[in-house]
């Protein structure tokens, strides 16, 4: 977008604008009914606080409609391109939302303004108070006192002794005490190694009583402007509210609101590391927000030159100070020598070497005292004798020093600024491959020390950080070089990205090393050529011994991988040794690894939505180990060890329930294991010494839950398990015989999570009926119900020490109870999450409170101040399950996004994410002419599938985020695709031009179902809000909405004439609305089935419509009265779709149990029974003719059926990640790797 005019000119033409439209549609305005003819303006929300105002007109008519008034008030009428500009304007600032479908080439316009009062004066008012805001923020409350306290985001570097600076401290103290108001920048600058870094950590550390929050950031490990702007924003204040699709500008005015609202210090060190970096250029536009904008915060930047973005507020000497530090003097000099050891020298020798040598750097004067330690045995005169002296700068002595260095050295040297953080010789040792020349890791570390000066704390080795950005442009700069030469020495010894450090980390070495190497070489080689020459490169490694190529292969594949974007379709990397490449998000169809070895390589899971997550204390046959079991809605668990490092490695994943894994629970000791899934069936499994796998115990049949079970838990002695089930009924078991010893009823809803006390007598349920209730073990009778959630309760939780229980909810909240002497009480209520809580914990050392949301985000929340502390962000989709490891020092998160996240409470970085991989299909649907099938599926696509031959004949691929596909509908028209998805959008697809359109985001949930008019004119939705919306195709708004439904709405359909709409709900009925008045109340209402409703079709003639159900039933009822005229049974679990034939003769339904059931309408007899699909059958439809029926589940699969034989007549299937993928004699995949590799569709020989 070009840069829009915000000049104090267009404001006024801005408030012009406003009052102009408020007068009118208030009718105001002696020309109201006059303009009434040419634009239509009208409330949407009247008399709520924050009412909307929607507007249909042209931009030629509105301009016109405002000229009058702007003339008369600024003396020039407003012109079209002014009236473009201000409309953009008020866009960005997100006051006006464009509602139309398509805007390229558009005439009409059709916007929502976002406005604050009904009234004209109060909006007008308003409207200059955010402009300010959002031109200069200023918010005055700022010196309102904070209650967060005082703590640090990153290690600010421990500085127990600074030389000399005593005038520059006393200088910056006054900057902060003695300057009004304070300063809010301070920028320090200077050469390498002169001691910005010190100073300003001593300052802090002076200062730090000042300010509620003190932020360091090390820019030697930068994160994206992004990531920036929201970690620091939710580590100031948890409250404040970031959305995946917000803009990096609105981001940046939340972020200078809270720097405004809240007093706090930030530390931003060594920026220049990246201020000119491709990916980080908006930290420009951060650092101009700042400078300009008013707050009370202050923001100290350390740099060796003044920013540019800063330089035209050095003259502003109230608000900032830049200072340059300069040498330490002669005496100060001495003292660091001193300090260091006893040196041989004359008092001359001393001046020269301090003055004119470092020329008082403190940095130069550490490293060549230790230079002269260990080559010149203290010996200044010596050191001057044969040193190449007069050194201006510190890339000089580098340069000098690097020259010395042998491959061994040069080798631990790019090691340790790879790594970026402390390094054991352990890891030094396994990383760096490089041929042997006489002398060990160990050896290399000891020679290079007596060259550079290393850090080294417990084991562990490091360099200064300006070692570390030398040596890292040195790796940029000779990786260059040796791919453009291929002649190879770093790019064996070392490789350039880690697999075995925590993910964030890798991303920095992505960005800091590999893209500026790709920079470089599309320079040389432009990026077709590129791609070219890294295969040359890897030709040139075949059949070579593994230790001559060393990392090379991988280096390359990870820069390969960067320029092809993920895609390295039909490769050759057969023959080589691979190390360090992560393989878990890139696609390899076709690619050929045949006998080539892999060393520390990670690979994608099959894994699919994580349902649910436990951690056992410990493991007695891994007694230095955690373990961890996860559940998905393939069917399966996976058992992972949590390694000391705190990696998870996966151990075992085996087939568990025929679907869902709604609830795994590992015993304290790891040996048990228990399970609960769609199926209804409990399952406790034993876990022996070498992982293996042993069902030891199922209930019997007549003590099973007739439902889904939500929740399983062990009692803390083992020798109970709980279970809650969807048929509001929880059970208490015997670990040791299998026998229930209670069913608890008393739950009027579905009973979503369960959780013994610590001392085992109590249990804690939560259920959809709002309650949670309070179970006597030894009984089973309810001794206390809790009431006070406006939503269901799907978790809850004791504390360690039994003294607290916490609630999450679909009300948003978290509540918690005190327990004194039997009874409970509300003692506090936690608010910040946006949307339903699914998932919360206790830390085992009962510090912490962790919560998981709908709202894509993991909250850490401080038992003992109720305060959140951390607000952890990038998932795709709901956290369904957390759990804390036993030390309490990570946070374990499974979601529907299919990843499991180990955060570090610690550092607040995700420190392993591993991604599943699934390509099941949601939805299908025929084209109106019967040629084509369109399916959407797990893996973000919309394929189009040509019916004849079988073949995709395009992909439609979802970009913005991670989004999860729910339905698909093809207009009757057959030119349009509509899908929604758990990000509250509807999407249109043209399928002639491929073009994508959003419809404004009226929803407030997740949008579960769409259906098309039969004219194509409008669109139907049911939400999560459990509300219905009707949609105008053409132009994208919304034209109704109905509200009567009290839970989810799963279901709509549209009957053939279009003149009804039936809803299908999670509140079991069915309802029925006319669109051909005003009317908003539904005509009729079916009742009859017991459990969710996931389908509703009409039939051909409008007289009948299907439903299928939870309940395991399929039922059709009369339109005309509501009447149940049949109920089909048969299908073993949740029925997900129906569909009429076209002549209405036949019923199809898909079901959770696999199978796919035709039912004859009139008779209600079993027509036929289809049973190739292998897991659960989301979506069934029959083609335009009636002769084909096609279906699409969980088994990644589409099928058609030859409705005269039953047969299957062909199966659809879109190629696998490792779709022919050749692993033929590889070395260094373990089992599980090699099975995952093979169900991706990899293959060992042909």
């Amino acid at each position: 977008m070009p840069n829009l005019n915000t000049s104090p000119t267009v404001k006024k033409r801005i408030l012009l604008f406003l009052e102009r439209l408020l007068t009118h549609v208030n009718k105001e305005s002696p020309d109201h009914e006059y303009w009434s003819k040419y634009l239509s303006v009208r409330w949407l929300e009247e008399g709520v606080s924050h009412p909307k105002l929607i507007i249909n007109t042209t931009l030629k008519i509105l301009t016109d409609f405002c000229q009058g008034i702007t003339k008369q008030k600024l003396g020039a009428a407003i012109t079209v391109e002014q009236m473009r500009n201000d409309l953009k304007v008020l866009q960005e600032w997100e006051i006006l939302i464009d509602n139309r479908v398509k805007t390229k080439g558009a005439a009409n316009l059709h916007f929502t303004l976002n406005l604050w009062h009904s009234s004209t004066e109060e909006n007008l008012k308003k409207f200059e108070e955010e402009w300010d805001k959002r031109k200069f923020p200023n918010l005055e409350n700022s010196s309102v006192k904070t209650e967060i306290n005082y703590d640090n985001f990153g290690l600010i570097p421990d500085i127990s002794q600074i030389y000399g600076r005593e005038k520059e401290l006393e200088l910056l103290k006054q900057k902060f005490f003695q300057n009004s108001p304070p300063c809010k920048i301070i920028g320090i600058f200077g050469i390498a190694g002169i001691g910005k870094t010190s100073l300003v950590c001593k300052l802090i550390e002076q200062i730090q009583e000042e300010f509620p929050r003190v932020i360091y950031w090390s820019f030697l490990n930068p994160p994206l402007p992004l990531e920036f702007l929201e970690n620091t924003s939710n580590i100031i204040s948890q409250n404040i509210s970031f959305k995946a699709e917000d803009k990096f500008k609105i981001k940046l005015i939340k972020f200078i609101k809270i720097l405004a609202k809240y007093r706090c210090l930030l530390f931003l060190d060594n920026i220049d590391a990246i201020i000119e970096h491709e990916n980080y250029r908006e930290y420009s536009e951060i650092l101009q927000a700042i400078g300009q904008s008013k707050h009370n915060s202050c923001l100290i930047i350390t740099s060796r030159k003044i920013p540019q973005e800063l330089e035209s507020l050095v003259g502003n000497k109230t608000s900032t100070y830049f200072r340059e530090l300069q040498g330490l003097d002669y005496q100060t000099g001495r003292q660091i020598l001193g300090d260091i050891d006893t040196f041989h020298g004359s008092e001359d020798e001393w001046q020269f070497l301090i003055q004119q040598v470092c020329h008082g750097n403190p940095l130069f004067i550490k490293s060549i005292a230790h230079h002269i330690q260990r080559v010149h045995h203290n010996n200044l005169s010596d050191f001057l004798l044969k040193g190449n002296l007069l050194i201006e700068k510190i890339e000089s002595i580098l340069n000098s020093y690097f020259q010395q260095l042998s491959d061994l050295e040069k080798a631990i040297i790019f090691e340790l600024a790879i790594n970026r953080n402390p390094v054991s010789l352990s890891e030094l040792e396994h990383n760096i491959i490089i041929e042997p020349d006489g002398k060990s890791i160990q050896e290399g570390i000891r020679s290079l020390s007596s060259k550079i000066l290393l850090d080294k704390k417990d084991d562990y080795f490091t360099i200064h950080p300006l070692l570390i950005e030398y040596f890292t442009q040195k790796i940029i700069t000779i990786a260059t070089e040796e791919i453009k030469t291929e002649k190879f020495q770093l790019l064996r010894s070392n490789s350039l990205t880690k697999t075995t450090v925590p993910d964030y980390l890798r991303k920095i070495q992505i960005n800091v090393i590999l893209h500026p190497i790709i920079k470089n070489l599309i320079h040389d080689f432009q990026e077709n050529n590129l791609s070219s020459k890294l295969i040359d490169c890897l030709k040139t490694l075949k059949h070579q011994p593994s230790g001559q190529i060393g990392g090379i292969a991988g280096n390359i594949i990870n820069l390969l991988n960067i320029l092809k974007n993920g895609h390295l379709i039909g490769y050759d990397f057969s023959h080589i040794p691979i190390r360090q490449v992560d393989f878990s998000n890139i696609r390899l169809n076709q690619v050929d690894f045949s006998y080539s070895q892999f060393f520390d390589c990670i690979f994608p899971q099959t894994c699919g939505s994580i349902l649910s997550i436990s951690c056992s204390q410990f493991n007695r046959s891994f007694p230095r180990e955690e373990l961890l079991a996860t559940g998905d809605s393939h069917g399966m668990i996976y058992l992972w060890k949590v390694k000391q490092d705190g990696k998870l490695e996966l151990s075992k994943s085996f087939p568990a329930h025929g679907s869902w894994v709604w609830s795994v629970a590992l015993n304290s000791e790891g040996q048990l294991l228990a399970s609960g899934g769609q199926d209804g069936i409990v399952k406790i499994w034993s876990i022996t010494t070498d992982i293996s796998i042993n069902c030891h115990s199922l209930p019997h049949p007549s003590q099973k839950h007739y439902a889904p079970i939500r929740a399983v838990t062990f009692s803390a002695d083992s020798q109970f398990l709980a279970t809650g089930s969807e048929d509001k009924t929880i059970k208490i078991w015997s670990v040791e015989t299998g026998e229930c010893l209670h069913t608890l009823e008393g739950h009027q809803e579905r009973v979503g999570g369960v959780t013994f006390s610590p001392n085992g007598q109590l249990l804690a349920s939560g259920s959809a009926d709002k309650t949670i209730k309070i179970w006597s073990v030894d009984t089973g009778k309810c001794l206390h119900t809790l009431t006070g959630h406006q939503d269901w309760v799907w978790q809850v939780a004791f504390s360690s020490d039994g003294q607290l229980l916490a609630s999450g909810s679909g009300d948003k909240t978290i509540k918690i109870w005190s327990i004194i002497e039997g009874e409970y009480q509300n003692i506090d209520t936690l608010t910040g999450h946006e949307s339903w809580i699914w998932s919360i914990a206790f830390s085992p050392d009962g510090q912490y409170i962790a919560s998981g949301s709908e709202d894509l985000t993991l909250r850490l929340w401080s038992v003992k101040t109720r305060e959140c502390l951390q607000c952890f962000r990038g998932y795709g989709n709901r956290l369904s399950s957390i759990t804390f490891s036993t030390d309490s020092q990570y946070i374990l998160s499974g979601s529907i996004d299919r990843s499991i996240r180990l955060w570090s409470i610690k550092n607040h970085k995700c420190l392993q994410q591993i991604n599943g991989h699934t390509d099941w299909i949601c939805s299908v649907a025929f084209s109106p002419d019967g040629k084509t099938l369109i399916s959407g599926s797990g893996d973000q696509t919309i394929r189009l599938w040509s019916g004849e031959s079988g073949k995709v004949i395009k992909i439609l691929q979802e970009k913005d985020y991670w989004v999860l596909l729910y339905q698909v509908a093809v207009s009757p028209n057959g030119q349009l695709i509509a899908s929604t998805s758990h990000d509250n959008t509807i999407k249109l697809w043209d399928i002639r031009t491929d073009e994508k359109y959003t419809f404004s985001p009226e929803h407030q949930k997740r949008v579960w179902s769409i259906a098309f008019s039969p004219n194509s004119q409008m669109l139907v939705s049911g939400s999560g809000d459990n509300s219905v919306k009707l949609w105008s195709v053409p132009r994208g708004f919304c034209l109704k909405t109905f509200e009567e439904h009290q839970a989810w709405v799963l279901s709509v359909n549209f009957s053939l004439d279009g003149k009804l709409i039936a809803t299908g709900s999670e509140d079991r009925t069915i309802k029925l609305w006319s669109i051909e008045d005003d009317m908003t109340q539904s005509l009729r209402t079916f009742k009859g089935h017991q459990g969710r409703i996931w389908s509703v079709v009409f039939s051909s003639d409008g007289q009948r419509l299907a439903s299928s159900s939870d309940d395991q039933t399929v039922k059709v009822w009369q339109v005309k009265d509501g009447r149940l005229i049949n109920s089909f049974e048969g299908h073993k679990s949740w029925v997900w779709s129906v569909a009429f034939s076209p002549d209405g003769k036949l019923l199809a339904s898909g079901g959770d149990d696999a199978t796919i059931r035709i039912w004859d309408v009139e008779t209600g007899q079993l027509h036929q029974l289809l049973c190739e699909h292998t897991k659960s059958v989301r979506s069934v439809c029959f083609s335009p003719n009636g002769n084909t029926l096609a279906s699409a589940g969980e088994d990644e699969t589409i099928k058609l059926w030859n409705l005269k034989t039953g047969e299957c007549q062909n199966t659809l299937r879109s190629p696998r990640l490792y779709e022919q993928t050749n692993i033929k004699g590889v070395e260094g995949l373990n089992y599980e790797t090699s099975n995952t590799m093979k169900i991706l569709g990899a293959f060992l020989s042909r």
